[in-house]
């Protein structure tokens, strides 16, 4: 049997690009390592607890996200965001600063200096930077709101989002809104007045009623047994018009189109032996470990609020806590009544070796540094930890020309495509977005490749 298509790798990219497919009527194969899809979208449900071992939120920005959710029929099940979140909290030190989340909060907030609030004010007087180079986000922050900012607040951003370092990573390729907006707008701050006043959607954020988990696991009841866990490939290659992929438990599947939805170090892998020039630019994108250490406890043993999605930490603070959500304030029904659930970051660019520490011992320094930080009496009720050996790619100075190469795969190799959260956005939302469009590509591909099969029957 030779399918339309088949999709290496089950997560949320190669299975929203094979629904897409499906939909269409096309013969789709999935093919997924573990027993289990999804990425590392998982969701858990644990004594009344839902841990998310992966992200924890969609962006409703990104309007293929929500109606994908709507076909799916998991509307129902949208959770927006609590009421409860006030603040944003960043962390100095041994000291969580809380900031209220009105626009005006740093401006009014003792966190930045007098000098580094003058600074952010006068970010919409300084001219805008015209030639098209790329610069880090860390350099963008300094040029725009100042040095005191870019490192108080942008280089956290950056370690809780990506897991990286705000002096390597991409401006363009991390945050092209705000690059696009100085354009624009000649500021930031105008263009988000601008934003405020026309018909641009406020952003935020939502997930589902038993997590992002529920996402990936619709998506394969819709393909039913399309899907194939267990599966590891080996290689794949051209035959004819098409493509042999072998793996190492089912023999050969034969398609006439490829979609790798796979992590930057598989991609190399596997297209190594055919494509040097792809296999060298997805091997060029860093993807450093991170663990998720999920922590619960009784409400009334923490004094703090938690009136925020979290906190972030400035580097250097001291511990090894990148970032913390706080759960059970984020959304509903994460937590029973009486009880708060928190999720802490360990890892990434930052603290790689952090990450690899036993389970255990991440699980106690956490403990205690949360406890310090939020007035924590007593242990937690529940804890887990998922660690992830490789996370979220990096997008570094250089990245756009890394996603030009691989963008560039189908034209040399016409029906063969990528997916995945390491070429046009992290989030899940991006990845959604990106797996459409993907599967828009290869469904032009296949209509043209019949089209050009039954010109030589007729001219036969």
């Amino acid at each position: 049997m030779t399918y339309d298509v088949a999709i290496i790798g089950g997560g949320i990219s190669g299975l929203t690009a094979a629904y897409d497919l499906h939909r269409n009527g096309r013969k789709v194969v999935v093919l997924e390592r573990q027993q289990q899809v999804g990425g590392n979208a998982i969701s858990e449900r644990i004594d009344g607890f839902l841990m998310e071992h992966g992200p924890t939120t969609l962006n409703a920005m990104v309007p293929q996200a929500l109606n994908l959710a709507s076909k799916l029929g998991l509307s129902g099940q949208q959770l927006d965001l609590g009421k409860g979140i006030r603040q944003r909290y960043l962390r100095q030190g041994s000291k969580l600063h809380g900031i209220s989340i009105n626009p005006a909060g740093f401006l009014l907030s003792s966190y930045l200096s007098p000098l580094g609030r003058l600074s952010l004010l006068g970010e919409i007087l300084r001219p805008c930077k015209t030639a098209p180079e790329d610069e880090s986000v860390h350099a963008f922050a300094s040029r725009r709101f100042g040095r005191e900012f870019a490192d108080k607040v942008m280089d956290p951003l950056a370690a809780g989002m990506f897991g990286g370092d705000s002096q390597c990573l991409s401006m363009h390729a991390t945050f092209p809104t705000l690059v696009e907006m100085e354009q624009r707008h000649g500021s930031i701050t105008r263009g988000v007045i601008k934003a405020k006043r026309g018909s641009e959607p406020a952003k935020r954020l939502f997930s589902f009623r038993d997590g992002v988990g529920s996402l990936p696991h619709a998506l394969s009841v819709k393909l039913g047994n399309a899907v194939q866990t267990g599966i590891a490939v080996k290689s794949f290659c051209h035959v004819g018009e098409g493509y042999k992929i072998d793996t190492h438990s089912r023999g050969s599947v034969l398609a006439k189109s490829v979609v790798l939805a796979v992590q930057p170090h598989v991609a190399t892998q596997l297209l190594a032996p055919l494509d040097e020039q792809s296999a060298n630019a997805a091997s060029l994108i860093d993807a450093p470990p991170m663990s998720v250490i999920f922590l619960a406890y009784r409400r009334d043993q923490i004094a703090h609020p938690l009136d925020s999605l979290g906190f972030l930490s400035v580097k250097d603070s001291g511990g090894i806590i990148t970032g913390a959500q706080f759960l059970s304030t984020m959304f509903d029904g994460r937590a029973p009544d009486g009880f708060v659930s928190i999720a802490a970051y360990v890892g990434g660019v930052r603290n790689r070796d952090a990450a690899g520490m036993a389970s255990d011992n991440l699980i106690g320094q956490v403990h205690r540094e949360l406890s310090l930080l939020m007035q924590i009496k007593g242990e937690p009720v529940l804890s887990r930890c998922r660690q992830w050996a490789r996370s979220l790619p990096q997008y570094e100075m250089g990245h756009s020309d890394k996603v030009a190469v691989l963008k560039s795969l189908s034209d040399r190799h016409p029906g063969l495509y990528l997916t995945g959260n390491y070429l046009a956005g992290v989030s899940v939302a991006n990845c959604i977005g990106q797996a459409r469009a993907v599967a828009g590509d290869v469904e032009n591909h296949l209509a043209l490749s019949a089209g050009l099969e039954l010109s030589k029957v007729s001219a036969g």
